[in-house]
């Protein structure tokens, strides 16, 4: 008996589709492809690997340019990214001064926190990464200040926040960060969010740009979608 629930259990594993999805917390729409993907994991059977990256390292090697930057692109941005939210239901705000947060100030101290969550704590990276989100682009506060990684630690139940923070500032937590991106940049990544899955019929590795993707990652896999709100 103890052998054949082994062997079960290994083959319902083994039937779970991997999706490798590449992410930045500067980035509000792959917060929304985040988000997508979480709500289609259970209906979809997914395993869903979380990969905090460099966005302006991807920025650079691929020669692309932030979509804020381009002044046509700039002009219906805002507009863009709250009806994005409103038709997911996600408490998106506006920050108040988007380029001093996201050109100065940055991410990178939350992606290495995010990178050592990643090792030590992979099952509460999800909430983690959530907690993020919801501290930039919800409260418009700080994500790289210890105090407000520390409520997002909290918030996300790790067991111990002062050892990730401690760990997040070491070479592993550091190179974990780097390997994420290196893959994301040899995948031919050029922005988030970017994710990859192996199709179940070809054995071929798609490829997706962009947090509207979702159904056709649906299409990939043969599951159907049925809109921002699947019934879980």
């Amino acid at each position: 008996l103890q052998h054949y629930k082994s062997i079960t259990f290994i083959e319902v594993m083994a039937v779970r589709t991997q999706v490798k999805f590449y992410y930045d917390i500067l980035s509000p729409y792959a917060w929304f492809g985040f988000e997508s993907l979480c709500r289609y994991q259970k209906p979809w059977d997914l395993d869903l690997q979380l990969k905090p990256m460099n966005l302006g390292i991807i920025m650079k090697e691929s020669g692309n340019t932030p979509p804020g930057m381009n002044p046509s692109k700039g002009s219906m941005l805002a507009r863009d990214v709250q009806r994005v939210s409103e038709m997911m239901d996600l408490p998106y705000n506006p920050l108040e001064h988007f380029a001093k947060t996201v050109f100065i100030r940055g991410s990178l101290t939350t992606l290495k926190t995010l990178a050592a969550c990643q090792i030590m704590y992979p099952d509460r990276l999800e909430e983690m990464t959530r907690q993020s989100w919801l501290g930039l682009y919800s409260r418009d506060i700080d994500i790289t200040d210890k105090g407000n990684i520390i409520q997002f630690a909290t918030a996300a139940n790790i067991p111990d926040v002062d050892q990730l923070l401690a760990f997040s500032l070491g070479n592993e937590a550091r190179q974990q960060l780097i390997t994420n991106t290196n893959e994301a940049v040899e995948s031919k990544c050029f922005g988030a969010p970017w994710f990859t899955v192996t199709n179940p019929k070809t054995g071929r590795r798609e490829k997706f740009f962009g947090s509207d993707r979702i159904e056709m990652l649906g299409w990939v896999l043969g599951k159907e979608y049925v809109g921002h709100h699947p019934p879980q």
